[in-house]
């Protein structure tokens, strides 16, 4: 299977940290927000290929990056590409919706299923029990408890039916359910073909949410509920959410939640 990174950003909100440091690069806990993430990906054991999406500006400091965990990823049988979309410029980019289709028409459709990913989150629980459970035959999405309505307000807001994801809504003020999707996804190869009819349709290439609601009501998503413990996922998309999620992982545990917790959620 595959993962797809979607790192191509230009961090306009996290100026001036991101002049000149990519977003996802940006440095919590000691070392770049993206890491932890790409650590808990390589132990899915099902991984052949990491696909990272970056703009053109942001391209030299990802192949950096990129060449310093490559020996480690080769070891476990596991490549890892950096793929420039050819962005230059925060008004041309193509959105997360866009880059996912940039990236299938780069590396051809998964037979086996993906994971999709932005690159600006640490997740306080491991992910890799989620992945090894996972054998492409559905799409599946996090359902994180949210009690804060700010935060909810700039999030994707899940409705949901059991497990089953009824509808996605991209604009959540107000909404009444407290379970937010955050930008990490396992998708099915066809899901993944609805990205070029989705973008054919005009949906906005910039929300995945908004793709996400269109795979949830062509092909069926289902949610996995994790505990109602707030914090589960720190977004870093603003400074003032950085220094947030800092002061959080200085203070706490950087996991609080075990495998065995994730896997009794799988289970149930």
């Amino acid at each position: 299977m595959d993962a797809y990174l979607l790192c191509a950003g230009f961090g306009t909100r996290m100026r001036p940290l991101t002049e000149e440091t990519p977003k996802s690069l940006v440095r919590i806990a000691g070392r770049p927000i993206l890491d932890p993430l790409l650590d808990e990906v390589s132990g899915w054991t099902a991984l052949d290929a990491v696909h990272v999406a970056v703009n053109h500006r942001a391209a030299p400091a990802f192949r950096e990056w990129a060449e310093a965990r490559q020996p480690a990823l080769a070891d476990a049988d596991i490549a890892l590409h950096v793929h420039d979309d050819g962005v230059k410029t925060p008004d041309a980019q193509l959105g997360v919706v866009g880059d996912l289709h940039f990236l299938l028409e780069r590396t051809g459709l998964p037979t086996d299923g993906a994971l999709v990913s932005g690159g600006d989150s640490l997740y306080r629980f491991p992910l890799a029990p989620i992945l090894n459970a996972y054998d492409g035959t559905t799409n599946q999405v996090l359902a994180l408890y949210e009690p804060d309505p700010e935060r909810r307000a700039h999030s994707s807001l899940l409705h949901l039916d059991g497990p089953d994801v009824t509808n996605i809504v991209d604009d959540p003020t107000g909404g009444t359910s407290d379970r937010i999707c955050p930008s990490w996804t396992l998708l099915r190869p066809a899901a993944l073909r609805l990205v070029d009819e989705y973008l054919s349709d005009d949906g906005p290439p910039d929300r995945l949410g908004a793709f996400l609601n269109r795979v949830a009501h062509a092909d069926a998503l289902r949610a996995l509920r994790l505990p109602r413990q707030k914090d589960l996922r720190l977004h870093c998309n603003t400074v003032d959410e950085l220094e947030r999620a800092r002061r959080l992982l200085h203070d706490e545990p950087r996991h609080v939640l075990g495998p065995d917790t994730v896997r009794a959620c799988l289970r149930s």
